[in-house]
């Protein structure tokens, strides 16, 4: 293969785009530093991907949901997405960033496959089926992604279940792919296209890739310098930027070194094989809550899931009293100009979350307190600056350090929480009942949970590794006892405020009394 593989493929030697239709999933494109370090922290108990179970009505009327339709449908669209055609390739000796190539070796039959469960196929074995392959490590030499139509399920239903590379695709951008697979009205793939065209371009060289890579390395401490002269040439925007960064490299450095997340039984040592349970919940009770008490939608579910994972633990029997334990969660850095990009373009914040019983209203309290102090303390600002450093790093010692990340115990388990359209979505005429995220276990984490919002519903996925959490499917019913409780709490305060309200309203024209008195009987001159 020619040296200069990068320059006949759309792509200078130093990654510049000089194809604008490429332009944020190009061939030869370098790996960010926080998709890299997804690379690094795999193993073989410890797979890197993220996940989804999207859950299907079958169709009305005459249509009719088939696997080779949806084959046909997935070939029409792959052009929308040229990251599922590509692989990763490894600088030669690591000396260099990894890259993402177009796969001369692509094949959709690989990627797209075709399973059925003994019909009628329940929740519980359509979990069980979807832990078995959200297990197994996605193949490097391939596109890191894959993709089940499963039929069989009670109803007539049917499900997708996709896994695709934490490194190549983080939660919101995933939301953009799911929507160019998915439709907005049920006739929108009645009649579908033909395939554009594609021919994968060359391959690089292990020569071009060790120039390059020697090259990168040289220019990263200029790029570095540059950077700074830019701010310099803007005193009061540095100034400013530096005591955000400066508080919030304070608090990740507090929260994850000087205070480790105190151990607990959702930190064992996660085995090869994982456990998924899923639950629905109408996002108009989750809202009426929220507006209740004056705080967010994200509030209430680390509320609710505090509370559901503290019950977990009182049923496994452990003592919960004072206990706190340490959330994650990731925060989108993703502008809205850039909705349709791929790769990470997110940070993580931690929260410290009550496990112990207490009052749900004062649950819900000490979360918005605890995630209010989080923004304020610019602790999302200070790790992107912490994770944007890795850009810098020679490779070696940045897969030195996401390992010593991966194996510290800075947080207890996961909490991802992902906006999604709230409108019908559809594919091939079956409208979407829910979408169910499945989130990867690092080191010594056997529990985590995602939450996705779509078309109305709360939907979350709760993953667990299959040794440490045997009984991770009693947790749904949990979540949705503590629900219940702030939801009827939310009503009473509701029933009260418009109590309130009513007594506070003037009354009717008509029983305002005699001529020249307003305001429920105060005369003119009386008002104040």
């Amino acid at each position: 293969m020619a040296d200069d593989a990068y320059d006949r493929s759309g792509v200078d030697p130093v990654g510049e785009v000089t194809d604008s239709s490429a332009a944020h999933q190009r061939h030869g494109e370098k790996l960010s530093s926080l998709d890299a370090a997804f690379l690094e922290m795999e193993s073989s108990t410890r797979p890197m991907h993220v996940g989804g179970l999207f859950i299907f009505d079958p169709p009305e009327g005459e249509r009719r949901f088939s696997f080779g339709q949806f084959v046909d449908l997935v070939q029409s669209r792959l052009h929308l997405i040229p990251r599922y055609r590509q692989r990763v390739i490894e600088a030669p000796l690591h000396l260099g960033t990894a890259r993402w190539i177009d796969d001369p070796e692509f094949d959709l039959a690989y990627h797209v496959r075709h399973a059925a469960l003994p019909s009628p196929g329940t929740t519980q074995q359509l979990n069980e089926y979807a832990a078995r392959i959200l297990s197994r490590q996605l193949d490097r030499d391939r596109p890191l992604w894959e993709l089940y139509v499963i039929e069989g399920l009670e109803h007539g239903r049917i499900a997708l279940l996709g896994k695709t590379h934490h490194a190549m695709i983080d939660g919101l951008a995933g939301i953009d792919i799911a929507t160019v697979m998915l439709d907005l009205a049920p006739d929108q793939s009645d009649r579908i296209p033909e395939p554009e065209p594609w021919l994968p371009r060359p391959t690089p060289s292990s020569k071009a890739l060790a120039a390059d890579s020697i090259r990168s390395l040289v220019t990263s401490p200029a790029e570095l310098t540059e950077s700074v002269g830019r701010l310099a040439r803007r005193p009061r925007v540095l100034a400013r930027r530096a005591l955000e960064v400066g508080r919030g490299v304070s608090r990740v450095a507090t929260n994850s070194l000087v205070r480790p997340a105190p151990p607990s039984l959702l930190n064992q040592e996660p085995s090869a094989h994982r456990r998924f349970a899923i639950q629905r919940v109408r996002l108009e009770r989750i809202k009426a809550i929220k507006d209740a008490f004056s705080t967010t939608v994200n509030d209430v579910v680390l509320s609710v899931v505090a509370d559901a994972t503290g019950r977990y633990l009182r049923h496994r029997g452990v003592s919960t009293d004072g206990v706190w334990l340490r959330a994650m969660v990731p925060v989108s850095t993703r502008q809205s100009s850039e909705e349709h990009h791929l790769g990470n373009q997110v940070v993580a914040v931690f929260v410290d979350l009550p496990m112990f019983e207490m009052d749900p209203v004062e649950r819900l309290r000490v979360v918005h307190d605890g995630m209010s102090e989080v923004k304020s303390s610019h602790a999302a600002v200070g790790a992107g600056f912490l994770i944007g450093l890795g850009e810098f790093a020679p490779p070696t010692l940045h897969a030195m350090a996401s390992r010593i990340a991966v194996n510290s115990r800075v947080f207890n388990f996961l909490v991802t929480n992902v906006p999604g359209p709230q409108v019908p979505i559809y594919c091939l005429g079956a409208r979407l009942l829910g979408a169910f995220p499945f989130t990867p276990l690092a080191a010594h984490h056997s529990y985590g949970v995602g939450v996705t919002s779509m078309d109305g519903w709360l939907n979350v996925g709760f993953v667990a590794d299959y040794v440490a959490l045997p009984d991770v499917e009693v947790v749904p019913g949990l979540l949705m006892e503590s629900v219940e409780e702030l939801a009827v709490c939310a009503a009473a305060v509701s029933e009260r405020a418009a109590h309130l309200e009513a007594t506070r309203r003037p009354p009717p024209v008509g029983e305002m009394g005699p001529p020249g008195r307003t305001d429920a009987g105060l005369p003119h001159e009386e008002r104040s």
